[in-house]
């Protein structure tokens, strides 16, 4: 399936008259299942939302559709998957940032920009719902969210050991927090609310100003 999903997401580019491959096809496929499946969840939620109600949505045959995904947990895994590759690319940018507050005031900005303007907050929000109950859901968010600790939690380790700031707490307790924060903000959708965009990075820039408590040095 790792091939599958790698290139799901790809566009295709098809001219007039020129015929889709095999595998451009089946890329194809896959893409609008996992369309069709996003519909399905945000309407139904993800208990009740059922394969076959995935396969009227994409207009496909049960047998058919299996043989792209043979579950939700399957679909639910291509769509992290897919946002977690897109993720990595995004952040790998982010951390080139040399100030570490400006570079995690950028991250979060673009991850609220992301679910909101790709209307992805209630898909995500009903995904982590269902991680709750669901051990191999679960199992798939946390795949990428430790990814994504990882990368933070060096960027964040070689700030602090260049006394560029001063956390009153260790980055066990520091990162997840600052995570879930501006992972709380995304799947809010504040900007839905009627919260501009310019007034959730000033107050997210403050917590992490507070939070990270930028030293002199960190600061010339």
């Amino acid at each position: 399936m790792d091939d599958l999903v790698e290139n799901i997401y790809a566009p295709i580019e098809v001219g007039e008259g020129v015929a889709l491959t095999r595998t451009e096809r089946r890329e194809q496929q896959a893409r609008r299942i996992l369309a069709a499946a996003k519909v399905c969840f945000v309407r139904s939620g993800f208990k009740g939302a059922s394969m076959q109600e995935i396969c009227a949505e994409v207009g496909m045959s049960p047998g058919a559709l299996y043989r792209y995904f043979p579950s939700k947990e399957a679909i639910v895994e291509a769509i992290c998957e897919a946002d977690r590759r897109e993720d990595a690319v995004l952040f790998a940018r982010v951390l080139q940032e040399p100030d570490v507050v400006e570079g995690l005031v950028l991250g979060a900005m673009a991850h609220i920009r992301h679910m909101h303007e790709d209307d992805n907050a209630k898909l995500f929000a009903e995904i982590c719902s269902e991680a709750m109950r669901n051990p191999a859901v679960e199992t798939t968010c946390m795949k990428n969210m430790v990814e994504v600790q990882q990368m933070f939690a060096a960027y964040i380790g070689k700030a602090i050991e260049r006394g560029e700031i001063d956390p009153p707490v260790g980055l066990d307790a520091l990162l997840p927090t600052l995570m879930s924060v501006a992972h709380g903000m995304a799947l809010n959708d504040l900007p839905a609310m009627g919260v501009p965009y310019e007034k959730l990075e000033i107050l997210f820039r403050a917590m992490v100003v507070g939070m990270l408590r930028p030293t002199a040095s960190g600061r010339v």
